[in-house]
């Protein structure tokens, strides 16, 4: 029994996990650097991914959004950074990685207890946690659409409101990027990126300042008389009222067998 016990321990272990193989594995534990300012840094970028993609999903629908940001940052076709990854192409009208940097989702006020969670999520997977579910995905959608490049990717997982997909024959040899120094975001992002911190003035509202544009109004005199007081024709020129005791009524006669009618 003790020699089919150790037989068997000996089988497993020269199985090759989905991490060690390559086939469609997990991604490895993201190392995020030591220096405490990029740290957070990073930990701001990534929760504001989190947040925006999917703060009204569950914990596992956070965690699958950022391992996929966290992936990216590990694959040669995107910045080695976390805030370089989120605002990819966030300075553009079009062409943004994440749809939340450049459609005004970060001018709307945040939800505190929200935006809490989704900081602990990225915490997390900053520190090291994988969500292996989602495997070695770059790419996710929200159930309810159906992109062009979606037949062209391997579907890899569904969770919660969004579909995960990896790219065809990708392993985790593919992923060759070690995250470089953090950056910040373009100075034409930065204008944009008001989402409050965990700070004592998180949750204020945004205030905008706009140009006040001035209309000129054609002011035009107003007639008005009082309740009850006698009508008064003063306004009306002279020339169009008839003089006292002029007014006669028409002259009708009968020429010819035609009624004619003369005056007013």
């Amino acid at each position: 029994m003790r020699r089919q016990i150790l037989l068997l321990a000996a089988l497993v272990s020269t199985v090759p996990t989905a991490a060690a193989s390559g086939e469609a594995g997990v991604a490895a534990p993201f190392v995020a650097s030591r220096d405490p300012a990029e740290f957070e840094q990073s930990l701001e970028c990534l929760t504001q991914a989190v947040y925006y993609e999917a703060r009204n999903q569950s914990a596992d629908g956070q965690r699958a959004v950022a391992q996929v940001v966290l992936n990216r940052v590990r694959h040669p076709s995107y910045p080695n950074s976390v805030c370089g990854t989120v605002f990819q192409g966030s300075d553009r009208a079009t062409g943004c990685q994440f749809s939340f940097t450049c459609d005004g989702s970060m001018y709307r006020e945040i939800e505190p207890y929200a935006w809490d969670f989704a900081q602990q999520i990225a915490r997390e997977a900053l520190s090291g946690s994988v969500y292996r579910p989602v495997g070695l995905a770059l790419n996710y959608h929200s159930t309810s659409i159906r992109p062009y490049w979606a037949p062209s990717l391997t579907r890899q997982a569904v969770v919660g409101a969004h579909i995960f997909y990896r790219r065809p024959e990708s392993t985790e040899a593919s992923f060759t990027q070690n995250p470089g120094e953090e950056v910040m975001a373009a100075p034409s992002v930065v204008s944009r990126q008001v989402t409050p911190r965990s700070s004592p003035g998180r949750g204020a509202r945004v205030r905008y300042e706009t140009a006040i544009l001035e209309i000129p109004v054609v002011e035009r005199p107003v007639r008005f008389r009082t309740i009850n007081a006698p009508r008064t024709t003063t306004s009306r020129p002279a020339a169009s009222r008839p003089a006292a005791g002029t007014r006669t009524r028409p002259r009708v006669s009968v020429e010819s067998g035609v009624r004619v009618t003369r005056g007013s």
